[in-house]
Protein backbone atom coordinates (compact mmCIF):
# COMPACT_ATOMS: atom_id res chain seq x y z
CA UNK A 1 0.00 0.00 0.00
CA UNK A 2 1.48 3.32 -0.77
CA UNK A 3 -0.17 5.38 2.09
CA UNK A 4 2.52 6.14 4.16
CA UNK A 5 0.73 8.86 6.64
CA UNK A 6 -2.44 8.96 7.95
CA UNK A 7 -3.71 12.15 10.37
CA UNK A 8 -6.75 11.74 12.45
CA UNK A 9 -8.04 15.29 13.16
CA UNK A 10 -10.10 14.50 16.64
CA UNK A 11 -9.13 11.85 18.29
CA UNK A 12 -11.84 11.19 20.84
CA UNK A 13 -13.16 7.54 22.01
CA UNK A 14 -13.71 6.43 17.85
CA UNK A 15 -10.63 8.45 16.56
CA UNK A 16 -8.36 7.19 19.30
CA UNK A 17 -9.16 3.19 18.99
CA UNK A 18 -8.91 3.26 15.24
CA UNK A 19 -6.08 4.93 15.95
CA UNK A 20 -4.63 2.25 18.64
CA UNK A 21 -6.21 -0.47 15.84
CA UNK A 22 -4.37 0.79 13.46
CA UNK A 23 -0.97 1.13 15.18
CA UNK A 24 -1.18 -2.45 16.52
CA UNK A 25 -2.35 -4.16 13.63
CA UNK A 26 -1.84 -1.80 10.52
CA UNK A 27 1.90 -2.03 8.67
CA UNK A 28 4.80 -0.94 9.90
CA UNK A 29 5.77 2.19 7.39
CA UNK A 30 2.74 3.80 8.27
CA UNK A 31 3.29 6.73 10.43
CA UNK A 32 0.64 8.96 12.41
CA UNK A 33 -0.37 12.52 13.37
CA UNK A 34 -3.41 12.66 15.96
CA UNK A 35 -4.47 16.04 16.28
CA UNK A 36 -6.93 17.67 19.16
CA UNK A 37 -8.34 20.58 20.40
CA UNK A 38 -6.96 20.86 23.79
CA UNK A 39 -3.59 20.40 25.95
CA UNK A 40 -5.60 18.32 28.39
CA UNK A 41 -6.94 15.90 25.41
CA UNK A 42 -3.58 15.98 23.86
CA UNK A 43 -2.18 14.27 27.65
CA UNK A 44 -5.44 12.03 27.60
CA UNK A 45 -4.41 10.66 24.41
CA UNK A 46 -0.55 10.17 25.40
CA UNK A 47 -2.06 8.34 28.67
CA UNK A 48 -3.93 5.88 25.91
CA UNK A 49 -0.66 5.28 24.13
CA UNK A 50 1.18 4.74 27.09
CA UNK A 51 0.02 0.52 26.69
CA UNK A 52 1.50 0.05 23.50
CA UNK A 53 4.75 -0.93 22.48
CA UNK A 54 7.32 2.02 22.62
CA UNK A 55 9.01 1.28 19.14
CA UNK A 56 5.07 1.87 17.69
CA UNK A 57 4.12 4.05 20.09
CA UNK A 58 7.10 6.36 18.32
CA UNK A 59 5.38 6.21 14.64
CA UNK A 60 2.27 8.73 16.55
CA UNK A 61 2.87 12.44 16.65
CA UNK A 62 0.47 14.44 19.01
CA UNK A 63 -0.31 18.08 18.43
CA UNK A 64 -3.02 20.36 20.20
CA UNK A 65 -5.09 23.74 18.92
CA UNK A 66 -5.54 25.44 16.21
CA UNK A 67 -2.20 26.56 15.67
CA UNK A 68 -0.60 23.25 14.94
CA UNK A 69 -3.74 22.06 13.09
CA UNK A 70 -2.12 22.67 9.13
CA UNK A 71 1.13 21.05 10.51
CA UNK A 72 -0.64 17.78 11.37
CA UNK A 73 -1.92 17.29 8.14
CA UNK A 74 1.01 18.57 5.87
CA UNK A 75 2.75 15.62 4.29
CA UNK A 76 -0.46 12.67 5.12
CA UNK A 77 -1.94 11.20 2.72
CA UNK A 78 -4.96 10.36 4.18
CA UNK A 79 -6.59 12.15 6.76
CA UNK A 80 -9.66 11.19 9.17
CA UNK A 81 -12.14 13.75 10.26
CA UNK A 82 -12.95 12.49 13.92
CA UNK A 83 -14.53 15.44 15.12
CA UNK A 84 -18.30 15.45 16.38
CA UNK A 85 -20.33 16.46 12.96
CA UNK A 86 -21.37 19.98 14.55
CA UNK A 87 -17.90 21.49 14.95
CA UNK A 88 -17.56 20.22 10.51
CA UNK A 89 -17.53 23.47 9.76
CA UNK A 90 -15.28 25.52 12.43
CA UNK A 91 -12.60 22.88 11.86
CA UNK A 92 -12.69 23.73 7.89
CA UNK A 93 -12.67 26.81 9.05
CA UNK A 94 -9.26 26.90 10.48
CA UNK A 95 -6.83 29.31 8.39
CA UNK A 96 -4.78 27.18 5.64
CA UNK A 97 -6.72 24.02 6.18
CA UNK A 98 -8.69 23.58 3.38
CA UNK A 99 -5.52 24.52 0.95
CA UNK A 100 -3.42 21.56 2.97
CA UNK A 101 -6.01 18.75 2.32
CA UNK A 102 -6.50 19.94 -1.58
CA UNK A 103 -5.25 16.68 -3.12
CA UNK A 104 -5.47 14.29 0.01
CA UNK A 105 -7.64 11.61 0.64
CA UNK A 106 -10.06 12.71 3.39
CA UNK A 107 -11.99 10.46 5.29
CA UNK A 108 -14.68 11.31 7.46
CA UNK A 109 -15.92 9.78 10.57
CA UNK A 110 -18.79 12.21 11.11
CA UNK A 111 -22.49 10.39 11.90
CA UNK A 112 -24.90 11.75 9.47
CA UNK A 113 -22.64 14.10 6.94
CA UNK A 114 -23.17 12.95 3.78
CA UNK A 115 -20.05 13.05 1.03
CA UNK A 116 -21.72 16.24 -0.58
CA UNK A 117 -21.97 17.98 2.15
CA UNK A 118 -18.52 17.71 2.92
CA UNK A 119 -17.50 18.38 -0.26
CA UNK A 120 -19.98 21.52 -0.51
CA UNK A 121 -18.06 22.77 2.70
CA UNK A 122 -14.58 22.52 1.38
CA UNK A 123 -15.73 24.08 -2.18
CA UNK A 124 -17.10 27.19 -0.51
CA UNK A 125 -13.51 27.75 0.91
CA UNK A 126 -12.69 28.73 -2.73
CA UNK A 127 -11.49 25.36 -4.21
CA UNK A 128 -12.89 22.82 -6.75
CA UNK A 129 -14.87 19.91 -6.17
CA UNK A 130 -11.96 17.84 -7.91
CA UNK A 131 -9.07 18.79 -5.73
CA UNK A 132 -10.39 16.55 -2.91
CA UNK A 133 -11.16 12.98 -2.17
CA UNK A 134 -13.36 12.21 0.30
CA UNK A 135 -14.56 8.93 1.32
CA UNK A 136 -17.07 8.29 4.24
CA UNK A 137 -16.99 5.37 7.10
CA UNK A 138 -18.44 4.74 10.41
CA UNK A 139 -16.29 1.99 12.54
CA UNK A 140 -16.85 0.66 15.78
CA UNK A 141 -14.98 0.89 19.09
CA UNK A 142 -13.94 -2.68 18.32
CA UNK A 143 -11.50 -1.14 15.96
CA UNK A 144 -8.92 -0.92 18.91
CA UNK A 145 -8.76 -4.55 18.95
CA UNK A 146 -8.98 -5.40 15.14
CA UNK A 147 -12.58 -6.33 15.41
CA UNK A 148 -14.54 -3.30 14.09
CA UNK A 149 -17.40 -3.60 12.11
CA UNK A 150 -16.71 -0.84 9.75
CA UNK A 151 -19.25 0.79 7.07
CA UNK A 152 -18.06 1.83 3.97
CA UNK A 153 -19.94 4.52 1.49
CA UNK A 154 -19.75 2.97 -2.20
CA UNK A 155 -17.88 5.39 -4.43
CA UNK A 156 -16.19 5.77 -7.23
CA UNK A 157 -12.39 6.91 -7.56
CA UNK A 158 -8.70 4.83 -7.31
CA UNK A 159 -8.80 6.31 -3.84
CA UNK A 160 -11.39 3.64 -2.27
CA UNK A 161 -8.80 1.06 -2.69
CA UNK A 162 -6.46 3.20 -0.31
CA UNK A 163 -8.83 3.63 2.33
CA UNK A 164 -10.17 -0.07 1.97
CA UNK A 165 -6.46 -1.45 2.22
CA UNK A 166 -5.93 0.21 5.77
CA UNK A 167 -9.73 -0.09 6.75
CA UNK A 168 -9.08 -3.85 6.23
CA UNK A 169 -6.48 -3.79 9.15
CA UNK A 170 -8.66 -2.73 11.84
CA UNK A 171 -11.48 -5.80 11.17
CA UNK A 172 -14.18 -6.30 8.75
CA UNK A 173 -15.56 -3.67 5.96
CA UNK A 174 -19.08 -3.56 5.05
CA UNK A 175 -19.79 -1.66 1.53
CA UNK A 176 -23.23 0.41 1.75
CA UNK A 177 -24.39 2.69 -0.79
CA UNK A 178 -24.31 6.11 0.45
CA UNK A 179 -27.93 6.84 0.15
CA UNK A 180 -28.54 4.31 2.83
CA UNK A 181 -25.30 5.19 5.26
CA UNK A 182 -27.72 6.91 7.70
CA UNK A 183 -30.01 3.88 8.14
CA UNK A 184 -26.86 1.47 8.09
CA UNK A 185 -24.94 3.55 11.04
CA UNK A 186 -28.47 3.84 12.93
CA UNK A 187 -28.80 -0.29 12.37
CA UNK A 188 -25.49 -0.73 13.81
CA UNK A 189 -25.76 1.51 16.70
CA UNK A 190 -29.36 -0.34 17.83
CA UNK A 191 -27.36 -3.88 17.73
CA UNK A 192 -24.76 -2.34 19.99
CA UNK A 193 -27.31 -0.85 21.97
CA UNK A 194 -29.40 -4.03 22.55
CA UNK A 195 -25.99 -6.17 22.86
CA UNK A 196 -25.17 -3.63 25.77
CA UNK A 197 -28.51 -3.94 27.37
CA UNK A 198 -28.92 -8.16 26.67
CA UNK A 199 -25.19 -8.65 28.41
CA UNK A 200 -26.24 -6.16 31.70
CA UNK A 201 -29.97 -7.91 31.87
CA UNK A 202 -28.72 -11.49 31.52
CA UNK A 203 -26.03 -10.47 33.69
CA UNK A 204 -28.05 -8.96 36.75
CA UNK A 205 -30.95 -11.95 36.00
CA UNK A 206 -28.45 -14.67 36.57
CA UNK A 207 -27.00 -12.88 39.70
CA UNK A 208 -29.99 -12.90 41.17
CA UNK A 209 -30.12 -16.82 40.85
CA UNK A 210 -26.96 -17.62 42.62
CA UNK A 211 -24.38 -16.65 39.78
CA UNK A 212 -21.37 -14.93 40.42
CA UNK A 213 -21.24 -11.68 38.37
CA UNK A 214 -17.61 -12.24 36.85
CA UNK A 215 -19.25 -15.73 35.63
CA UNK A 216 -22.68 -14.67 34.32
CA UNK A 217 -20.53 -11.25 32.34
CA UNK A 218 -18.09 -13.81 30.66
CA UNK A 219 -20.95 -16.32 29.90
CA UNK A 220 -23.56 -13.51 28.78
CA UNK A 221 -20.49 -11.65 26.60
CA UNK A 222 -19.18 -14.94 25.22
CA UNK A 223 -22.54 -16.52 24.12
CA UNK A 224 -22.95 -13.48 22.51
CA UNK A 225 -20.11 -13.18 20.22
CA UNK A 226 -20.35 -17.14 19.64
CA UNK A 227 -24.03 -17.13 18.52
CA UNK A 228 -23.48 -13.70 16.47
CA UNK A 229 -20.34 -15.66 14.64
CA UNK A 230 -22.38 -18.28 13.63
CA UNK A 231 -24.82 -15.84 11.17
CA UNK A 232 -21.44 -13.63 10.47
CA UNK A 233 -18.94 -13.73 7.26
CA UNK A 234 -19.99 -15.12 3.65
CA UNK A 235 -20.17 -18.58 2.21
CA UNK A 236 -21.72 -21.71 3.15
CA UNK A 237 -20.27 -21.70 6.45
CA UNK A 238 -22.87 -18.81 7.26
CA UNK A 239 -25.93 -19.69 8.93
CA UNK A 240 -29.00 -17.19 8.95
CA UNK A 241 -30.98 -16.92 11.94
CA UNK A 242 -33.69 -19.32 11.25
CA UNK A 243 -30.92 -22.31 10.89
CA UNK A 244 -29.71 -21.29 13.88
CA UNK A 245 -32.89 -21.13 15.47
CA UNK A 246 -33.49 -24.67 14.43
CA UNK A 247 -29.95 -26.02 15.27
CA UNK A 248 -30.67 -25.12 19.08
CA UNK A 249 -34.17 -25.86 19.73
CA UNK A 250 -34.69 -29.47 20.59
CA UNK A 251 -38.31 -30.11 21.82
CA UNK A 252 -38.81 -28.72 25.39
CA UNK A 253 -35.34 -27.42 25.10
CA UNK A 254 -34.32 -24.45 27.18
CA UNK A 255 -33.33 -22.58 24.03
CA UNK A 256 -36.83 -22.72 22.65
CA UNK A 257 -38.70 -21.79 25.88
CA UNK A 258 -36.37 -18.93 25.76
CA UNK A 259 -37.37 -17.75 22.40
CA UNK A 260 -40.81 -18.20 22.78
CA UNK A 261 -40.69 -15.39 25.89
CA UNK A 262 -38.34 -12.79 23.85
CA UNK A 263 -41.00 -13.54 20.50
CA UNK A 264 -43.37 -12.71 22.59
CA UNK A 265 -41.91 -9.79 25.25
CA UNK A 266 -38.78 -8.59 23.40
CA UNK A 267 -39.47 -8.83 19.31
CA UNK A 268 -41.42 -5.72 19.21
CA UNK A 269 -39.63 -3.20 21.45
CA UNK A 270 -36.49 -4.46 19.38
CA UNK A 271 -38.07 -3.24 16.10
CA UNK A 272 -39.40 -0.47 17.44
CA UNK A 273 -35.91 0.63 18.69
CA UNK A 274 -34.46 0.30 14.98
CA UNK A 275 -36.83 2.26 13.48
CA UNK A 276 -36.65 4.94 16.00
CA UNK A 277 -32.74 5.19 15.80
CA UNK A 278 -32.95 5.38 11.81
CA UNK A 279 -35.47 7.90 11.81
CA UNK A 280 -32.94 9.75 14.44
CA UNK A 281 -30.11 9.59 12.24
CA UNK A 282 -32.11 11.00 9.21
CA UNK A 283 -32.65 14.13 11.91
CA UNK A 284 -29.66 14.72 13.80
CA UNK A 285 -28.02 17.40 11.53
CA UNK A 286 -31.09 19.14 10.17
Amino acid sequence: METSRITILGCGSMGTNLMLGLLRRGSSTFRYSAHVNSSASAERLQKDLAGVDSTVKDRVSVSSGNGKLCEAVTGADVVLLGVPPTQLGTLLGCEGLVAELKGKIIVSMLAGVAISQIEDALVSRGFAKQDFHVARIIPTLGAGKGDSVTLLAEAGGEHMEKVKGFLSQIGAIVPVPESLMNSATAVMAAVHALAIVAVDAVTDASVAAGVPRSVAASIAAESLRSGSGLMSGNGAERMTPEQVKAGMSTPGGITLNALVSLDAKTRPGISSAVREAIEYTKKMND
